[in-house]
């Protein structure tokens, strides 16, 4: 296969052994800033640098050598907890490593830095008829992170998660060291350094598959789901035939509307399916709308948003949320674009505003099939009880991948928001709550997904992945990684 590189971008060519750092550079400043997850619950001060060559990282890590400093990697930041903080520590902020190095327009293979993004990605495949595989509900996440989270979207049971998608990338070791990687060359690395949350080195090029699209539209149902157990029913029978499935869910919803919610379901189009749709390549017409109904513009409604979870009204919202989706079912099927589709939260800007002052965190776990519909009954029986409604329940179907620090399951995750109070007794209250919800997921032989996660317990880390998959873990991190240096907010938590 031959990659033509983009003229437009500028290659730079570096060894694929070793990068040696400068030590009389001027690479770029350290700054004392406010650093924190996307739910900006956690987090605090750090000293972020903002590196743009491959050769300013390696210099980075060389003085992190020398002074036996720690490093925490950090791309777009919409991890909800920790996995890209250091509170009083330092921060390498890969945003400005941010070009597509070359795409190939017969194949859809892109070469990336680890700041590109998914937004970045689509604009440049989707002229083409080419998609990315696997996106997030965000388009701000950086190609960087979502290797190094792992992460999943819609079509998770049909495609995988991101890591699938990547056909080979560089790796930057703290020892100084860039390797290239693929699946053949060194598989155990290839697998570990996907999933490893930034613990065995920085991603500097990541070779992406992307897919062939026929239209710039997919189809589109809304379909109403009763109850929890209406829900799993939908999504078993629909699984093999869909492209994409996801449930959005009224976690208020008590005894015999108890999970009741909306189920998406969207399908590609097939070639010469809708010539119109031929139209909507253009990337300009697959960004989300910046207006509601065309006129009020979508940043004024993180306010009224903060109203209704300050009120409690969240509950009146979600209800209408739900009768809503009967005339959305009677409308099915409808088109829309990709990125209406796909990025749901990029409708509202800032929409995590409206948890201030506390912000919010997110419990997501993920729960083998045969279990799934009594663990996570209990999760939203439980939290009803204690009185901590998630305002927000998305349901999604899952599979296996082959990669060491998976959260992947065949099964089933419930991902809920829950806004955080700045009352400390109020906020610990919270995480004891999702602390006894975890426990209740691994005991059904459950996993947990690091870019989500703020709560979860050191004793959890062998549980969640088993004791064989944290040995292999723990000998990568010593080989890769000897003085330790790359360190974060969570893998400290979690006793890496």
């Amino acid at each position: 296969m031959s990659i033509t590189e983009d003229p437009d971008a500028g290659m730079t060519t570096l060894s694929e052994i070793n990068v040696k750092h400068n030590p009389d550079s001027h690479g770029p400043e350290w700054r004392d800033e406010d650093v924190r997850g996307f739910g900006m619950a956690v987090g605090g001060r750090a000293s972020v640098c903002r590196p743009t060559t491959v050769e300013q990282v390696a210099d980075v890590f060389a003085a992190a050598r020398r002074e036996s400093t720690p490093i925490a990697l950090r791309g777009a930041g919409c991890s909800y907890g920790d996995a890209s903080t250091a509170v009083g520590g330092r921060v390498l902020d890969l945003t400005a490593m941010n070009r597509i190095l070359a795409f190939d327009p017969q194949t859809g293979v892109a070469v990336c830095e680890p700041g590109v993004t998914v937004r970045d990605l689509w604009r440049k495949s989707i002229g083409y008829a080419f998609w990315p595989k696997v996106v997030s509900g965000t388009m701000a996440v950086s190609m960087g992170g979502a290797a190094a989270m792992n992460i999943h979207g819609k079509n998770n049971y049909a495609l995988g998660s991101f890591g699938e998608c990547v056909r080979a990338f560089d790796l930057l070791t703290p020892k100084g060291e860039l390797v290239h990687v693929t699946r053949e060359s060194d598989p155990e690395l290839f697998h570990a350094a996907i999933s490893g949350f930034g613990m065995l080195g920085c991603f500097t090029k990541l070779e992406i598959q992307t897919k062939r699209v026929h239209s710039g539209r997919l189809r589109v149902w809304g379909l109403v789901a009763r109850d929890l157990d209406h829900n799993f029913e939908m999504i078993e029978e629909l699984r093999g035939q869909a492209d994409y499935l996801v449930s959005w869910l009224d976690l208020h919803g008590k005894g015999k509307g108890l999970g009741r919610g909306l189920l998406h379901r969207a399908d590609q189009m097939q070639p010469g399916e809708d010539p119109e749709g031929v139209r909507y390549l253009d990337p300009l017409l697959q960004d989300v709308p910046t207006k509601l109904f065309g006129v009020v513009p979508k940043g004024w409604l993180w306010p009224g948003m903060w109203g209704a979870v300050q009120t409690r009204q969240v509950w009146l919202v979600n209800w209408l949320k739900f009768k809503a989706g009967y005339r959305e079912e009677r409308g099915s099927p409808y088109l829309q674009s990709h990125g209406a589709f796909h990025f749901l939260l990029d409708y509202v800007p800032n929409w995590h505003w409206m948890t201030k002052p506390g912000g919010l965190i997110q419990f997501q776990p993920f729960v083998p099939v045969a279990e799934a519909p009594r663990v996570m009954r209990r999760i939203i029986e439980r939290c009803q009880e204690v009185g901590y409604v998630p305002y927000l329940g998305v349901l999604k179907r899952h599979r296996p991948d082959p990669f060491l620090m998976t959260h992947a399951v065949d099964g089933y995750s419930l991902a809920m928001d829950f806004a955080v109070s700045r009352s400390k007794s109020k906020r610990d209250a919270l995480w004891r709550l999702c602390q006894e919800l975890a426990e209740l997921v691994l005991e059904a032989g459950g996993r947990f997904y690091y870019a989500k996660d703020a709560v979860l317990l050191g004793s959890s880390f062998a549980r969640v992945h088993g004791e064989e998959a944290v040995r292999q873990f723990r000998e990568l991190k010593q080989n890769w990684d000897p003085d330790h240096l790359m360190q974060t907010d969570l893998s400290r938590r979690m006793g890496v």
